[in-house]
């Protein structure tokens, strides 16, 4: 059997790591595993897995893209796994460069993404299609003694993201003003292939630097409704993630919609839940992607703990 090369972007993110060590563990007769990150491999954990390991130029450097193109032809890369925004964009599925060398992208589609990197254009289409989202406001209709959730309309996790006062708000940036929702704050992980659609709510109940460490397992009939409402409005991806928190209704409310594996996957594959392995499996062409998304435990309860790594010495 002839082993996929394929490449995967963000190394130092956590879903980097999860990807590489189920490669390395699981798939490791299928396929031939490259890394690429902006720091140095000595400071990437996921590059102990890499056979290939590349320092990237930054995504926002002029030269970023012909750079790719070019490792990607020259490395003879089959399938390439981006992690953040940007790459996403960049290198969507029906990137005509990557198809003319015959890359498989597991990005979104361009149509789609252009929705997506955009909080106020998802947030309008998921309204105006009947799911519920976060209350918006302008600068005209903003209280100046009253608090609000601010973020960059385009923007990874939650960089940028601060709750303000209305006289604090700069509206010359280009942000999403929303009000301020309730706990508990829920990650649904969404498998898609063809006709099938499998997922699994987790609950956040604790997070680090943005990444869930401790989540609580559940089912809920209302969250399983909007999946599919969703499931219904939009193409997902092999592997996406979807982020709830409640409103003063007591409604779950979209707050984030990740056309990508989270840095949280790995939790709920513990779980049982093998969100990544059936990403995998896919990727490699086998046929036994469900068996890896068993039935998760309601109420169980998953942690993260820090893993001690020895790299390679600095030259």
């Amino acid at each position: 059997m002839t082993k996929k090369r394929i490449f995967i972007l963000s190394g130092g993110t956590a879903s980097a790591w999860h990807i590489c060590n189920l490669i390395k563990e699981c798939f490791a007769d299928n396929f031939i595993l490259y890394v690429g990150d902006i720091n140095d491999r000595s400071h990437i954990p996921a590059s102990v897995f890499s056979d290939k390991y590349f320092k990237l130029p930054l995504v926002d450097s002029p030269d970023y893209y012909g750079y790719m193109l070019n490792l990607f032809k020259k490395e003879k890369i089959d399938i390439l796994v981006p992690l953040m925004d940007k790459d996403l964009i960049t290198f969507s599925n029906d990137n005509p460069d990557l198809l003319k060398i015959n890359i498989l992208s597991t990005a979104p589609d361009t149509k789609l993404m252009d929705i997506c990197k955009s909080k106020i254009k998802i947030s309008k289409f998921l309204s105006s299609n009947g799911v519920i989202v976060p209350i918006q406001y302008e600068e005209d209709n903003i209280d100046p003694k009253k608090s609000y959730f601010v973020k960059p309309d385009e923007g990874f996790g939650s960089k940028g993201a601060a709750m303000l006062e209305g006289k604090d708000i700069d509206f010359s940036k280009k942000i999403i003003v929303q009000e301020i929702l309730n706990p508990p704050e829920i990650t649904v992980e969404v498998f898609k292939k063809d006709d099938f659609l499998s997922f699994v709510s987790r609950e956040r109940l604790e997070v680090k630097s943005g990444v869930c460490t401790k989540a609580r397992f559940f089912y809920d009939d209302k969250l399983d409704e909007v999946i599919n409402r969703i499931d219904s409005l939009l193409p997902f991806p092999i592997a996406s993630c979807v982020q709830f928190m409640k409103n003063n209704d007591n409604e779950w409310c979209i707050t984030d919609l990740n056309m990508r594996l989270g840095a949280g996957t790995a939790l709920s594959s513990v779980a049982g839940f093998g969100l990544t392995s059936a990403f995998l499996s896919v990727l490699s062409n086998k046929k036994d992607f469900k068996d890896h998304l068993g039935t998760v435990l309601n109420n169980q309860i998953v942690v993260r703990v820090y893993n001690e790594i020895k790299m390679p010495c600095l030259d």
